[in-house]
């Protein structure tokens, strides 16, 4: 794809009742689970303050594609619990299909970066809130 043409991202509609996948069991941290393919999972702990999302291999969850920004978004843990900023990328940042610039999250949410949709997963019984 040339450099100087738009890309575009197909919006992932929010699974319906009784389609949405099976939850991921809650852990020590508040969690990013990555569903690349039937079947196949993974799991980005946020063990720290904040986590970037992006391109860019020196991003904490990297996501290859051309509607990736190389630092697309910002995952931070807040007193509040865990936020979510868009750091300005071309194609934007959704959470339940609902572009966002910035989201409390919460249990549930599916968040959309290009293509990939990850689903956020709060602790275990504890605080989503910084450390």
């Amino acid at each position: 794809m040339d450099d100087d043409q738009p890309s575009f991202t197909r919006i992932i509609e929010p699974a319906t009742a009784g389609t949405a996948p099976q939850p991921v069991s809650a852990g020590e941290h508040p969690t990013l689970v990555w569903r690349p393919k039937l079947g196949d999972e993974q799991a980005f702990p946020l063990e720290h303050r904040t986590a970037t999302i992006g391109r860019n291999a020196e991003n904490d969850i990297v996501l290859a594609g051309p509607t990736v920004s190389a630092r697309h978004a910002t995952v931070r843990r807040e007193s509040v619990g865990v936020v979510l900023e868009d750091e300005g990328s071309l194609n934007g940042t959704f959470v339940n299909g609902q572009l966002v610039q910035q989201h409390l999250l919460e249990a549930g949410d599916q968040i959309q970066v290009g293509p990939h949709l990850l689903v956020y997963v709060p602790p275990a019984g504890g605080s989503a809130g910084a450390a």
